[in-house]
C-alpha cells in the first residue's frame, strides 16, 4: 500500500478536528447544570487562540544532480533539493456552544508563512545537472547554482459539531463543515558557469522563475475525541479530512545570459496556466489538555493543549518539467504532495 493510500484510510477509519481546544467538550464528564446556575445562558461562547512551531515538507524541489565523476552521463550522482525552514504560524478562532443541547459551532483562521534555501558549488570533474532547464536551451552542466522557496498558506474553517459520552473516560466531537484555503508558493533556481551545446559554450546566467499558487473550498468531516481525565488533564486525538475544488494559477519563465556579449534570451515564458481540480486535505493532531472545571459556577472555563499535528494537501505541486527539445511542448507535470507538521500549543477561554 502506497502513502496516499495508507493516509486516506486512516482519514476515513479515525478522527477529526483541526483545532487543538474543543470549545463545548470538557475532558471525560458531561455536567448536567440547573438554569440558576446557568443564569438563564443557553449559549456559551470560546474563544482561542494557537501558536505554531512547523515545517513545511515538498515533493519536486530538486533544483540538481550533482555527479561526481564528469560531464558525460550520471555515474556518481546525487540529488539535491531545497526543504523549509521552521517556522511560527499562528491560528486564531471563535466558537459558541449550547448549554442545553451539546451543540456548537467553530469559525477559525490558520496562517504560515516559511521559506527555504539550498546552494551548491562544484569544481571539474564534479559538475551539476540542471533538472528544470528547458530542453531548448541546450544547457548540459552547470558549476554553481541557488535555490530558493518561499510558501504562504492561509485556512479558513467554519464547523458544526456535537458531544457525545459513550462512558465516563471518552468524549467524541463528530465535525461536519466548510474549509477554504489558499497556498501561494515561489520556486527559484539560479545556476551559472554551465556548458551549452548551442552556438554559445558558456553560460553566464541561468535564472528560473516559478509561482504555483492555488485557492480551492469544499466540505469538511472529521471528529475529535478525548481520552481519560485527571482533574481535567487529558489525552486528545483529532482528524479531518475534505475534498477542497478550486483553481491552480501555474507560472514559469527562464531566461540565460550567455558570454561573449550574447543578449539575454528567454526560453520559456508560460504566463497563463489555469485550470481547476479537486485536491484532498487530511489534517491530524495528538497531543495532552488540560480544562478548569467551572461549567456551572458562571466563572470562565480556561484550557491549555499541546499536541504534534500534521497537514497534507495531496498533489499540490502542478508545476511542469519539459522533455523534449524538439517539441517544446512536451513535459510533465510534478504532481507532488505538500506536507506540514509540527507543534501546536493551543490556550481556550469558555465563558
Amino acid at each position: 500500500m502506497n502513502m496516499k493510500m495508507f493516509f486516506i484510510c486512516i482519514a476515513t477509519l479515525s478522527v477529526s478536528g483541526l483545532s487543538a481546544m474543543h470549545s463545548c467538550a470538557l475532558p471525560c464528564k458531561k455536567v448536567e447544570c440547573s438554569e440558576e446556575a446557568e443564569n438563564g445562558r443557553s449559549f456559551r461562547f470560546n474563544i482561542f487562540a494557537n501558536a505554531l512551531y512547523w515545517q513545511a515538507r515538498e515533493e519536486g524541489l530538486d533544483y540538481v544532480i550533482r555527479n561526481d565523476n564528469g560531464a558525460t552521463f550520471i555515474n556518481c550522482g546525487s540529488v539535491e533539493r531545497v526543504t523549509f525552514d521552521w517556522k511560527g504560524g499562528f491560528r486564531v478562532g471563535i466558537g459558541l456552544c449550547g448549554t442545553h443541547c451539546p451543540i456548537g459551532f467553530n469559525a477559525y483562521y490558520t496562517r504560515l508563512v516559511t521559506s527555504g534555501c539550498d546552494s551548491i558549488k562544484t569544481i571539474f570533474p564534479v559538475v551539476l545537472f540542471p533538472v528544470w532547464s528547458s530542453p531548448s536551451t541546450s544547457v548540459v552542466t552547470e558549476q554553481d547554482a541557488q535555490a530558493t522557496v518561499r510558501l504562504s498558506i492561509n485556512v479558513f474553517d467554519a464547523h458544526l459539531n456535537s458531544l457525545f459520552s459513550p462512558n465516563c473516560c471518552v468524549t467524541a466531537m463528530p465535525i461536519l463543515g466548510l474549509r477554504y484555503a489558499r497556498i501561494k508558493q515561489c520556486f527559484t533556481i539560479n545556476a551559472n558557469g554551465g556548458q551549452s551545446l548551442g552556438p554559445t559554450a558558456f553560460v553566464l546566467d541561468d535564472v528560473i522563475t516559478m509561482q504555483n499558487n492555488f485557492w480551492g473550498v469544499g466540505p469538511k468531516v472529521g471528529i475529535a475525541t478525548t481520552w481519560g481525565s485527571w482533574h481535567g488533564l487529558g489525552i486528545f486525538g483529532a482528524m479531518d479530512l475534505s475534498l477542497l475544488y478550486g483553481r491552480f494559477e501555474i507560472t514559469q519563465k527562464e531566461t540565460i545570459a550567455f558570454s561573449d556579449d550574447v543578449p539575454e534570451t528567454t526560453f520559456l515564458d508560460i504566463k497563463c496556466n489555469r485550470f481547476h481540480l479537486t485536491r484532498p486535505n487530511l489534517n491530524l493532531i495528538i497531543g495532552l489538555q488540560w480544562r478548569s472545571d467551572s461549567e456551572c459556577n458562571g466563572y470562565f472555563d480556561l484550557g491549555i493543549s499541546a499536541g504534534w499535528e500534521h497537514q497534507y494537501f495531496f498533489g499540490q505541486n502542478q508545476l511542469m518539467r519539459f522533455s523534449d527539445d524538439v517539441n517544446p511542448g512536451v513535459n510533465t507535470a510534478v504532481q507532488g504532495d505538500l506536507s506540514t507538521q509540527g507543534l501546536t500549543v493551543a490556550v481556550s477561554l469558555l465563558f
